[in-house]
């Protein structure tokens, strides 16, 4: 326990020398250091000290939305000339949704006792032929969109410098099927340590996956994997995720990069991916940045000009009162034609990427964004209570997803999209019936 202890407090103090150094640097970006910028920096300062304080757990309900903090909060450098100043309602929205899911974790973990005291059930998985089924239904699927598309989409790009991949969505749901493998590494793991497969077949399925997600060339899906490996490897092993997750996110950030690499390649190889990527995301040539600044804030800070443009739009078109939050559903089963609801191109959070805050206000305004973001911040916490404090296999990879979604806050809604529930049902599937009380 005490050396438990003292490793916790060593990673601890290092996020804080390297936050510390991370600030210094960021200074340096900032063209007019003012004192908004001391100000905002004094916020994501007091943010850092919550995340790391509130738990002994680093990857706790606050730290999960620290991307998202981190993107609100890198805006400000303006490093593309496609930034505008954020209207005052947008300002407010992001505030107000840190503000309301901190709200929510605080009102679980203050309360914590009540969940402690009930048994939480230690869910195993049911009959793994019920799991290879699935699996290889998955990767037949992945087979015939490959067949379609003309090849095998990675070394399409590396060799012939050809971009496949959007060809590979031509039936969304089916594809989720595929992406949906992403997660079966996890899952044979936790089966392998409990003596359900044999070595052998943990790593030849493995493999097969993760072919199959170089295949994909979806970096979020990647992510998705990696998380998902992360919490069983540390459940199964009994270790705390602090050990490894400085490891895992530089590992993370790394492939991150190296995908994006391969994707630029197939697009243009004439220039470097630096120069490519000021390029594409419109930073000035003559603006001192690295590969990762460029990055970040093309994947974060950028998102945020898109929820900017649907707040000052969405009061001229209506709020939706519910019909944008459960769109995907909607369009699924063809709900939009039968009672003629009408989506504009340019309120779709999804493809355009307008963060976790846009759905919630194009349906409600203010009040959506404060009720969600407390809602998702009761919903994460009861999660991540019965993952930390149970053996449940069902609620830790419940807790895997969560972390995604909420790691992916700064691009869209997650907990919108059909393949986030998807696995929520398929991770119950697979763990039902089989429940032994503490």
């Amino acid at each position: 326990m005490e050396r438990l202890i003292v490793m916790i407090n060593k990673t601890k103090v290092f996020i804080s020398v390297f936050f510390i150094y991370a600030i210094i640097y960021l200074s340096g970006l900032s063209l007019n250091a003012d004192p908004s910028f001391y100000l905002i920096t004094l916020g994501l300062c007091f943010f850092t000290a919550l995340m790391l304080l509130i738990d002994k757990e680093i990857v706790n309900p606050i730290s999960i939305l620290f991307p998202f903090v981190l993107g609100s909060y890198y805006y400000q450098f303006m490093l593309s000339d496609e930034q505008v100043v954020l209207s005052s309602n947008t300002v407010f929205s992001i505030f107000l949704f840190i503000f309301s899911y901190v709200l929510g974790v605080g009102f679980v973990l203050y309360n914590k006792k009540l969940i402690q005291t009930k048994k939480v059930l230690e869910h195993d998985f049911i009959n793994t032929y019920y799991i290879d089924a699935v699996f290889v239904f998955s990767i037949l699927i992945f087979f015939i969109e490959c067949v379609v598309t003309g090849g095998f989409p990675f070394f399409i790009a590396l060799i012939h410098k050809v971009n496949i991949y959007e060809d590979m969505f031509f039936i969304p749901v089916l594809h989720y099927l595929v992406m949906l493998s992403s997660i079966f590494p996890a899952i044979y793991y936790f089966q392998y340590k409990r003596g359900k497969v044999t070595k052998l077949k943990f790593y030849v399925f493995t493999l097969i996956s993760l072919f199959v997600l170089v295949n994909i060339m979806s970096r979020q899906v990647f992510i998705l994997s990696v998380v998902f490996f992360f919490f069983v490897y540390a459940k199964s092993n009994k270790i705390s995720p602090n050990r490894y997750i400085l490891k895992v996110s530089l590992f993370s950030a790394f492939m991150f990069l190296l995908l994006g690499f391969v994707r630029i390649q197939s697009i243009n190889n004439s220039v470097s991916q630096l120069e490519y990527l000021k390029a594409y995301a419109q930073v000035p040539s003559a603006r001192d940045v690295n590969t990762f600044d460029v990055t970040f804030n093309l994947y974060t800070s950028q998102n945020l000009v898109t929820l900017d443009e649907m707040v000052n739009n969405i009061e001229e078109d209506g709020f939706g009162f519910g019909k944008y939050t459960i769109q995907a559903l909607i369009k699924t089963f063809k709900y939009d034609s039968t009672f003629n609801l009408r989506f504009p191109v340019e309120f779709d959070s999804f493809k355009r990427l307008g963060t976790i805050i846009a759905d919630p206000y194009l349906d409600f305004g203010f009040f959506g964004v404060f009720l969600f973001a407390f809602i998702y911040g009761v919903f994460n916490s009861m999660i991540f209570m019965k993952a930390k404090y149970s053996s449940s296999v069902r609620y830790t990879l419940f807790w895997a997803m969560i972390c995604y979604v909420m790691l992916m806050s700064v691009f869209t809604n997650f907990f919108n999209v059909l393949f986030t529930w998807i696995v929520f049902l398929f991770v119950f599937s697979i763990t039902y019936g089989q429940s032994v009380k503490k």
